[in-house]
């Protein structure tokens, strides 16, 4: 498990590094399959950073956060905009609308329960059909970018972000299992938000677990859009070196740690 050591002994997993971002975690430490690491306090993936406070923006100033890419639509920054933070450099958009927030609210209205569960299976195939020139965007400024550290974000931090978290994990070279690993997790940072937003709309007297589906990552929702790429580009390596144009060497060398040398070289 790539995250032990990341906490003190008594300290309860997650944890959470932002307050008013719970999903806020560096991707540092994080191993491939070729015994690498991703180095520390380079990369970092979030939800939205509307609802930081004052020690959180402190905290990301600290960290000395340069670049924020942000994922989502334009009415979703209007609602919840981005508090300044004296590091940032650079606030790139690259969006990718939460389409299925719309149908959700629908199919909520309707007490749609089965229509709920299937919302973010189709809702991966939409982001890889529909937003190809945007992953592969994100891929051009972590390979081009020299503002460092930075983070990028969507609303909760989980699907926009978790499925451009897995491919970015995939091109530097971790396996499937570990990238799964780092995308359910947030099933873990956002426990405890899921479970007061369910509980809430239950005490209003609606049915608040119709919605747990939209408020979780699940593997058939990472398997959808992978299912997809398959379909349509024959692998996922094709998807990420040929459509994506990911410059998988320029990542490694700018993300990845030095490969140890084995003991036996050690002192030469």
């Amino acid at each position: 498990m790539y995250f032990c050591g990341m906490f003190k002994s008594g300290e309860e997993f997650p944890v959470k590094l932002l307050v008013g971002s719970p999903n806020f975690r560096d991707l540092g430490g994080i191993r491939t399959e070729d015994e690498r690491m991703i180095k520390r306090g380079l990369l970092y993936r979030s939800g939205d950073l509307a609802h930081l406070s004052a020690s959180d923006i402190e905290t990301m100033e600290k960290i000395g956060v340069r670049m924020i890419i942000d994922f989502r639509s334009d009415r979703e920054i209007i609602k919840y905009p981005t508090p300044k933070i004296e590091t940032v450099a650079v606030q790139k958009r690259i969006p990718i609308p939460d389409s299925a927030r719309e149908e959700a609210e629908r199919l909520f209205a309707e007490r749609d329960t089965a229509g709920l569960a299937i919302v973010l299976i189709r809702d991966y195939k939409r982001m890889i059909h529909d937003h190809t020139d945007d992953y592969r965007e994100f891929f051009h400024v972590l390979a081009t970018t020299d503002q460092l550290p930075l983070v990028y974000h969507c609303a909760a931090g989980k699907d926009r972000t978790g499925l451009a978290t897995y491919l970015l994990l995939r091109a530097l070279g971790v396996s499937d299992r570990e990238a799964r690993e780092d995308y359910l997790l947030s099933n873990l940072y956002l426990k405890n938000l899921a479970e007061k937003v369910i509980s809430k709309i239950t005490a209003k007297g609606n049915n608040g677990e119709m919605l747990r589906p939209m408020m979780e990552v699940r593997s058939a929702y990472l398997d959808s859009a992978l299912e997809y790429i398959s379909d349509k580009y024959g692998s996922l390596d094709i998807f990420l070196w040929k459509i994506l144009q990911a410059d998988g060497t320029t990542l490694k060398k700018k993300y990845l740690s030095m490969k140890k040398k084995p003991s036996f070289l050690l002192g030469t």
